[in-house]
């Protein structure tokens, strides 16, 4: 990640002292940008929930914002220590350990049982897009009272972007507007050689509304020009059915084992190409 000036408590610096912090080599590991931030404090300022969710809860930037501004939060992730690390700075926030596809489901029926009010729900945590979509499809099984707002992280990667496009959002006649691109995301530049080129970050929005819907639902990509624009350029770019060089990481290692031994000048030219998308040599 670039330097973020906003911090936690978003507030721009104001000395010379803070200015330096921010924008030298200090970070404070929450891996939003400035435009997420302030758009996730906004959000949930002027929202209020009596009820969020958290899935993934890494170092904590987000659950910060969420903490302060909710009455309750429920906090998933898969690592146990987060609890015992956090949980002092948070007396509002309940912790639930475990995989987020066992422990979701399970905390949304209860919350559906009981009748507890939720508002917000932030997905932050498998950033595969199994898992990404997973996650999602448990969100889908709930049938808010109240409107909900499912906040998604990571809509620029290739990878969580399937994962949110896969989902079986119109099975859920609650939800009223998806949108991949309500903030944009990030396309990483040599600041970060291991993610030279790789696209993160970008904030994805669903809206469900207690009403049932009328007529089908779009997946809005208002940034879908950019996004395409971006993956040509990237280090996802050879990521294709036909490059076996990447597709052996999938489900066809034979077919690279095969080329390597018949075709080794192409497999050889297929290798560098993807080697010089990760460290941005081509």
């Amino acid at each position: 990640m670039a330097f973020e000036l906003l911090d936690r408590s978003i507030h721009l610096p104001t000395t010379t002292a803070q200015l330096t912090q921010r924008t030298g080599s200090t970070h404070d590991d929450w891996l939003m940008t400035d435009a997420e931030r302030g758009t996730l404090q906004t959000l949930v300022r002027n929202l209020k929930p009596q009820c969020a969710i958290e899935v993934g809860v890494y170092r904590a930037g987000s659950l910060a914002i969420l903490s302060a501004n909710a009455a309750k939060v429920y906090a998933l992730d898969i690592d146990p220590s987060c609890a015992e690390r956090y949980a002092p700075q948070f007396p509002n926030v309940e912790f639930v350990i475990g995989d987020s596809g066992v422990e979701l489901p399970a905390l949304l029926d209860r919350l559906q049982t009981t009748g507890a009010p939720l508002d917000f729900i932030l997905i932050d945590a498998d950033h595969s897009e199994d898992g990404v979509r997973r996650d999602i499809e448990s969100v889908l099984r709930y049938r808010p009272k109240r409107p909900l707002y499912v906040v998604m992280h990571d809509s620029f990667n290739p990878g969580c972007r399937r994962g949110m496009k896969r989902a079986k959002w119109a099975a859920n006649p609650h939800v009223h507007h998806v949108e991949l691109d309500f903030v944009p995301g990030r396309f990483v530049t040599r600041e970060k050689p291991g993610q030279f080129r790789q696209m993160w970050c970008g904030l994805a929005l669903a809206i469900l509304l207690p009403e049932e819907r009328r007529g089908e639902l779009t997946l809005h990509e208002n940034e879908g020009l950019l996004f395409q624009s971006t993956l040509r350029q990237s280090a996802y770019r050879y990521h294709k059915w036909w490059n076996p060089m990447y597709m052996r990481k999938q489900f066809r290692p034979t077919v690279a084992r095969m080329l390597k031994e018949h075709a080794p000048g192409l497999y050889g030219s297929l290798k560098r190409r993807m080697a010089g998308t990760a460290t941005g040599t081509s």
